[in-house]
C-alpha cells in the first residue's frame, strides 16, 4: 500500500522518502507532481482533471512536491513553497466538480528543508462519475495507468451502469449470504454484523496467506476490561477466505465467529443466549462486541483497502421475542419484545471509516435501540465514545 494504511494526518517526511527508496512507481492510483498547479485557467482545469480522473477510476493519491523520472519512479522529495495550497485546492474542488467527491482529503506534509509536500487523498467515490465544471468545461475524465483521458459518451454511460450494477451485486451478495447464515444457525438466535467495500468486486483483495491479516483476526481490538471480546481463536482457510470460530459447549453449536472473505467482505456473528427472563440483547455487553468489530474493520480496511467507502449491516436472526436489557431493572425492559422473525437494520454507508467509525457505531446502535422503543442507545456519549464505566440516562 502507498502509505501502509496511515491516516493522511499521520504521514511524515520519512513516509515520502520511503516511496523514493522503494521506487514506488506512478500508477493508476498514484500520481506525482513536482510543482504546484498555477493560477491560470488551464492550470486549474488540469488539477481538476487529475483529481476527478482518479476518483472516476478507483481512488488513490495525488502527491505534489515529488520529482519523478520518465518512467514515473520518484527520485527526490523536493517539496514546494509553503502557502495556502490546501484551502485553494479544496475550494476549487468544491466549486468546480459535480457531484462533490465526498471524503476528499488534502494535507500538507512539512519537510526538513522548510518546504511542504501536498497530498490529495481521493476516495473511490460512490458518487462517480464526477464532472469537471470549471468555466463551462463540463467533461468527465478517467485514469488509465499513468495517463488520463477524457471519457467518451459510451464510457460515461458505462460508469453509471457500473454504479447501478455494483449496488445490485452487493445486494445479491448480501441476500445469498443471509441464506447461508440462516442455514448454518438453524433456529438459534444470532447477532450478525458485517462490512463490505461499497464497490464489491469479484477479484480477491485479501490474501489468506498474509501473516499480518491472520494476526489481526487472532488478536482483534478489545475494550478495556475485556468487554465484548470478539476474538475467536486461530483462523483457518475456507473456500471464501479465512475464518475463526468458537463452539458452544459439548454440542459444538456455534457460539461466535469471525470470517473474512477474499473479496473484502468481513463478518462477525455471536449467539444471543437465553437469560433468566428469556432471550435478550444485553445493552452494554453485546454493544461492546459491536464497538470492537467496528474497531476491527477500521484496522483492516485502513491497511488493506484505504480510501474505500464501505457498507455496514447488522441483523439479529431468529429474533422473535427478544428484548433489550437496557436498564438497571430487567423486568422493566422485558415487556417490549421484537415481534417479527428477524430484526434487520439495513445498510449503513461510510465514506471514511477511520473518521466515521465512532459516530457510525452510535448511529447503528441508536437504530437498534429504537426497535425497542428507545430514543437512542444509552452507552455512548455525543461524540460516539463507548461508555465503559457508566451509562447515560435510561431512555424510553
Amino acid at each position: 500500500m502507498t502509505f501502509r494504511g496511515k491516516k493522511l494526518s499521520d504521514i511524515q517526511e520519512q513516509d515520502l522518502q520511503r516511496l523514493v527508496h522503494e521506487k514506488y512507481q506512478e500508477r493508476d492510483t498514484v500520481e506525482y507532481k513536482r510543482d504546484m498547479y498555477g493560477n491560470s485557467d488551464e492550470d486549474k482545469r488540469e488539477m481538476l482533471r487529475d483529481i476527478t480522473s482518479i476518483a472516476n477510476h478507483r481512488g488513490g493519491y495525488l502527491v505534489i512536491g515529488v520529482e519523478e523520472d520518465d518512467e514515473g519512479i520518484p527520485t527526490n522529495v523536493v517539496g514546494i513553497g509553503v502557502g495556502n495550497h490546501v484551502n485553494r485546492l479544496r475550494d476549487s474542488c468544491l466549486d468546480n466538480i459535480d457531484k462533490r467527491i465526498v471524503g476528499l482529503d488534502i494535507e500538507d506534509i512539512p519537510l526538513s528543508n522548510n518546504r511542504v509536500v501536498i497530498i490529495v487523498s481521493i476516495p473511490e467515490s460512490i458518487n462517480a462519475p464526477h464532472m469537471v465544471t470549471y468555466k463551462g468545461l463540463n467533461q468527465f475524465w478517467k485514469r488509465h495507468g499513468r495517463q488520463k483521458d477524457k471519457m467518451t459518451i459510451d464510457e460515461i454511460g458505462e460508469a453509471f451502469d457500473r454504479k447501478l450494477a455494483n449496488l445490485n451485486r452487493l445486494d445479491r451478495f448480501l441476500f445469498l449470504r443471509k441464506a447461508e447464515i440462516l442455514e448454518t444457525i438453524g433456529d438459534r438466535t444470532h447477532m450478525v454484523i458485517s462490512s463490505s467495500p461499497a464497490y464489491l468486486r469479484d477479484e480477491a483483495v485479501f490474501d489468506i496467506h498474509d501473516v499480518e491479516l491472520r494476526a489481526k483476526i487472532l488478536n482483534p481490538p478489545c475494550l478495556a476490561g475485556n468487554m465484548g471480546i470478539i476474538s475467536c481463536g486461530i483462523p483457518y482457510p475456507t473456500i471464501y477466505g479465512l475464518r475463526a470460530n468458537i463452539p458452544r459447549g459439548t454440542n459444538s453449536s456455534l457460539y461466535q465467529y469471525i470470517e473474512i472473505f477474499s473479496n473484502g467482505y468481513i463478518e462477525f456473528g455471536k449467539l444471543i443466549e437465553e437469560r433468566q427472563y428469556g432471550k435478550c440483547f444485553a445493552g452494554q455487553a453485546d454493544t461492546a462486541s459491536i464497538v470492537n468489530f467496528m474497531g476491527f474493520i477500521e484496522n483492516i480496511y485502513e491497511q488493506y483497502l484505504p480510501l474505500t467507502p464501505i457498507v455496514v449491516s447488522l441483523a439479529i436472526y431468529n429474533a422473535k421475542g427478544i428484548w433489550l436489557a437496557d436498564s438497571e431493572s430487567t423486568r422493566r425492559d422485558e415487556p417490549i419484545k421484537w415481534q417479527k422473525q428477524h430484526l434487520e437494520l439495513g445498510k449503513f454507508y461510510a465514506e471514511n471509516i477511520s473518521e466515521e467509525h465512532k459516530l457510525l457505531t452510535k448511529h447503528i446502535c441508536d437504530k437498534l435501540w429504537q426497535a425497542f422503543h428507545r430514543e437512542e442507545s444509552n452507552v455512548f456519549d455525543d461524540a460516539g465514545t463507548f461508555q465503559t464505566t457508566g451509562r447515560r440516562g435510561y431512555n424510553r
